[in-house]
């Protein structure tokens, strides 16, 4: 093989020119963070990339709806509770008052008045409204408030549900016919509505203390009905939350299995940096090599002959 100049200054530059633009992949994957760059560099790493990738797209998906519907749980449960305050306390209290034979008209119509204000309180929860305005009790119709003053229901028949987690639907709300129990024997509004008017009624003899007595009891049975409805729908919504804390630990858990194997894959992992990383050193080393090499090349008797 004839050795000429050309060749010897061709060999070098096309070492040097490996040299460099294996060097500037390198640093192209180390900026990049990771070294699967595109499908090419490996098709069935990029593949499994992809499916990693969609399953924690969905995670992330349940994650944002497992945030609403504990949004949703946690304000209807606050709303609640505050109902359930006013019927195991003062409501309750008042309700049995009224039967007693030592008040007189005057008494009744004041403790009226009162029953009626809880009345009004409850009314207002019962009409409560989300932090985005929407409203809590009127399922599916969440733009119409779901009761009218006089206590009927026109929300939604349908409690509001979310799907929480891959084939895992949960009621996150309860409709006011379910909460408040409207339209039947035992609906809270329109049982306060009749000891409210009953109160206001005179007492003139026994038969109207009787009369009176009656529909505070039917009044008492339908608000310690409303209180035992109360109860199964507040340990509902705990059950769900509690629920959906285990969903999100299960998925906290499985997204960090998921994150672990996909930057394995792209090579993004801690081992693979350290082996890119000493991979730029040693081609760094190999750049200087070759640029050494071609420099001394340079003061070679050949070169100085042939000037």
């Amino acid at each position: 093989m004839r050795l000429s100049t050309h060749y010897m200054y061709q060999s070098n530059i096309d070492s040097l020119s490996r040299a460099i633009s294996d060097g500037n992949d390198i640093y192209l994957r180390l900026s990049s963070g990771q070294i699967l760059l595109k499908p090419s560099d490996d098709p069935a790493g990029a593949s499994q990339a992809v499916v990693y990738q969609n399953a924690l797209a969905s995670i992330s998906q349940y994650d944002t709806a497992r945030m609403y519907a504990m949004d949703a749980l946690a304000q209807q449960d606050n709303v609640l509770n505050s109902v359930a305050s006013m019927m195991t306390g003062n409501l309750a209290e008042k309700i049995v008052a009224g039967g007693n034979g030592t008040y007189s008209d005057a008494d009744r119509q004041a403790l009226a008045t009162e029953i009626e204000g809880i009345r009004n309180n409850m009314m207002d929860l019962a009409n409560s409204k989300n932090s985005n305005g929407r409203y809590i009790f009127a399922g599916y119709k969440t733009g119409t408030a779901p009761f009218l003053e006089d206590g009927s229901y026109r929300g939604g028949d349908t409690a509001m549900t979310q799907m929480v987690a891959d084939s895992t639907e949960m009621k996150v709300g309860h409709t006011g016919r379910d909460v408040f129990m409207s339209g039947s024997q035992h609906d809270i509004f329109a049982a306060l509505d009749k000891a409210i008017a009953a109160l206001n009624q005179p007492v003139v003899d026994d038969s109207d203390r009787e009369a009176l007595q009656a529909t505070l009891d039917a009044v008492n049975v339908s608000v310690l009905q409303g209180i035992d409805n109360l109860g199964k729908c507040q340990a509902e919504i705990g059950t769900n939350l509690q629920h959906i804390e285990a969903l999100s630990y299960n998925a906290d858990t499985q997204k960090i299995s998921l994150q672990s194997r996909l930057q394995q894959t792209v090579g993004s992992d801690p081992d693979s940096m350290i082996t890119l990383v000493s991979q730029s050193k040693m081609s760094e080393f190999a750049l200087s090599s070759s640029m050494m090499v071609f420099q001394t090349m340079q003061q070679m008797s050949i070169f100085n002959i042939l000037r």
